[in-house]
């Protein structure tokens, strides 16, 4: 019986190779594409969060609520506001602060929000801190117990 002669088997195995890469080159290309679009989407959502910024004042606990005045400081509208609340046996309770009408709270550069939510149950009154989320993640605020006034 009669092999191939080696000339053709190293043009065959130079042709494998070559059309093994391009299958590889093709799927690497669509990979690095999304990969960039998904990162420059969340770089772009960086920079224009980088112009937020959020205060929390006037905070009071009364009967299970606080109550308190955000100001968005920045120069971007912040949203999706939400409180959340640490107590000192490390569990904790998130809450959608709304507006009037009921939706999420959202507001403009320069403009002021209050909130009044009950933490409600048995330790709502051994709460350790308070932090402030927005919509976007590095633009935030927080409170200690010792910053908030009894009523």
């Amino acid at each position: 019986m009669k092999g191939i002669s080696p000339l053709i088997a190293t043009v065959l195995l130079i042709a494998f190779t070559v059309g093994i890469g391009g299958l590889i080159s093709v799927w690497s290309s669509g990979f690095t594409q999304t990969t960039t679009g998904i990162v420059g989407k969340e770089g772009e959502n960086a920079v224009i969060c980088s112009n937020g910024a959020l205060d929390v004042s006037d905070l009071k606990y009364c009967n299970n609520n606080v109550s308190g005045i955000i100001k968005n400081n920045g120069r971007i509208a912040l949203g999706n506001i939400t409180l959340q609340v640490t107590f000192t046996n490390a569990s904790l309770v998130s809450l959608a602060l709304n507006d009037s009408s009921g939706v999420y709270l959202a507001l403009k550069p320069g403009q002021i929000g209050t909130f009044n939510v009950s933490i409600g149950g048995a330790s709502s009154g051994n709460y350790n801190k308070l932090y402030l989320y927005t919509n976007c993640s590095t633009v935030n605020d927080k409170a200690q117990a010792s910053d908030v006034a009894a009523c």
